[in-house]
């Protein structure tokens, strides 16, 4: 996590904010602090956003770098 602060790399992710797994305040914690993400939170999906939807969920975070 130390190297993603300081990196210049451009990050995108998916937050599943009802995730069974994973505390939505955990998520937005843990993206605080890294200053190049872009975040796309959404409840379409549980923790399994992958496997249901790869392509719908790589186009979007795709799409939210390009313009970077």
């Amino acid at each position: 996590l130390v190297l993603l602060v300081v990196s210049t790399l451009y990050l995108a992710c998916a937050v599943y904010a009802e995730d069974m797994y994973v505390e939505f305040d955990y998520s937005r914690d843990t993206l605080k602090g890294l200053g190049s993400s872009r975040v796309w939170i959404t409840n379409e999906y549980e923790h399994n956003g992958i496997r249901a939807d790869g392509e719908r969920i790589l186009d979007r975070l795709i799409t939210l770098n390009r313009d970077r």
